[in-house]
C-alpha cells in the first residue's frame, strides 16, 4: 500500500486551493432543490490537529491557513472558507484543520449523501471516529477509492 498521510499536508496552499474550489462546487450544485452525492475517493482522517502529531512535523500550514487566518480584508467567498475553518477553532487559536470530507459536511442540505473512502485503516478508523453520528448520510469504506469508484458507476455499453 502506498503510504500517504494527509496530516502532512494539512492546511497548506495546495490544500487550501483544492478546499476553496470544493466550496465553491458544491455551493453551485446547491443551486437546485435535487438531492447529490459527495463521493471522496480519498478521505483522509477527515479533521487534523495543527499542533501536534504529523502535521507539526513540516508544519505546511504555515504557508498556507495561517496566513490567511487573521486578515480581515478576503474577497466574500474567501473569507467564507476561513470562517467555516475558524468555526472548528472556536477559542481563536489554529488548531484543528478539516479536510475534505468534514469541509463538505458543513454544506450538505438533508437530503444529500457522502460516501467516503479510505485506504490506510488507522486514517479510516479516524475517519470513522469524526464522522460518528452522521447515520444514514454518510457511508464509509475502508477501501481503494479509485477501485471502489468503478463499482458505483453503471455499466459502460459499447456502441456501434
Amino acid at each position: 500500500m502506498l503510504s500517504y498521510r494527509h496530516a502532512f499536508h494539512a492546511g497548506n496552499h495546495a490544500d487550501m486551493l483544492k478546499h476553496f474550489v470544493e466550496l465553491q462546487l458544491l455551493r453551485y450544485l446547491m443551486q437546485k432543490d435535487k438531492p447529490f452525492w459527495y463521493i471522496d475517493t480519498h478521505a483522509g482522517a477527515g479533521c487534523y490537529a495543527l499542533d501536534s502529531g504529523y502535521a507539526t512535523q513540516n508544519a505546511e500550514y504555515e504557508s498556507g491557513i495561517a496566513r490567511l487566518w487573521l486578515r480581515d480584508d478576503l474577497p466574500a467567498p474567501l473569507a467564507e472558507y476561513v470562517e467555516l475553518v475558524k468555526r472548528l477553532n472556536p477559542d481563536g487559536q489554529l488548531k484543528l484543520y478539516p479536510g475534505s470530507p468534514l469541509l463538505a459536511s458543513k454544506l450538505l442540505r438533508e437530503q444529500d449523501r457522502m460516501r467516503l473512502f479510505e485506504l490506510h485503516p488507522s486514517d479510516s478508523e479516524i475517519l470513522r471516529e469524526n464522522f460518528a453520528g452522521h447515520g444514514t448520510q454518510v457511508l464509509m469504506q475502508t477501501a481503494d477509492g479509485f477501485g471502489a469508484l468503478k463499482a458505483l458507476l453503471p455499466p459502460r455499453r459499447a456502441v456501434r
